[in-house]
């Protein structure tokens, strides 16, 4: 009888050493899921201001290229500067509006990832359950025969 109770003590003690990593590891698993839903609302705001920065610059490089043809030479040169740094200013926006773009597609296929995860450990989770209950619902029938 001692023995059976201290088997059965251990397993219990096994379980619930079992169940608080499984916990634990679900909270850890659900604060990187807010994490990475706040980051990749952050990364659309910043992609979408790069945007219509980008949108706004094409546009006022389009007005300096119809001013550049209806000023004087002497213009013509300072707007060509103008307008090269506003060119390079452009390509600057894009590479870092491809940057963002590409960051929130790596913060938006993450968190298809932390969802699968958390799905699949939510599974694991109820089938341990279960078979914890199964396991208890033996215990349970057996120290009835055996009383």
């Amino acid at each position: 009888m001692k023995l059976f109770r201290s088997q059965r003590n251990l397993y219990i003690s096994g379980f619930s050493l079992f169940f608080w990593l499984v916990l634990r590891r679900l909270v850890t698993l659900i604060t990187q899921l807010a994490k990475e839903l706040s980051n990749k609302g952050v990364l659309k705001s910043q992609a979408e201001d790069a945007n219509e920065t980008a949108k706004k610059f094409m546009k006022e490089n389009e007005k300096l290229r119809q001013l550049l043809k209806s000023c004087n030479k002497e213009e013509e040169h300072l707007l060509e500067a103008q307008n090269k740094k506003l060119v390079k200013d452009q390509e600057k926006l894009k590479t870092e509006l491809k940057k963002t773009s590409d960051a929130l597609s790596r913060a938006q296929n993450d968190l298809v990832t932390m969802k699968i995860q958390s799905e699949n450990l939510s599974k694991e989770y109820d089938r341990l359950l279960k078979e914890h209950s199964e396991l208890q619902g033996r215990l349970g029938k057996g120290s009835k025969k055996g009383q």
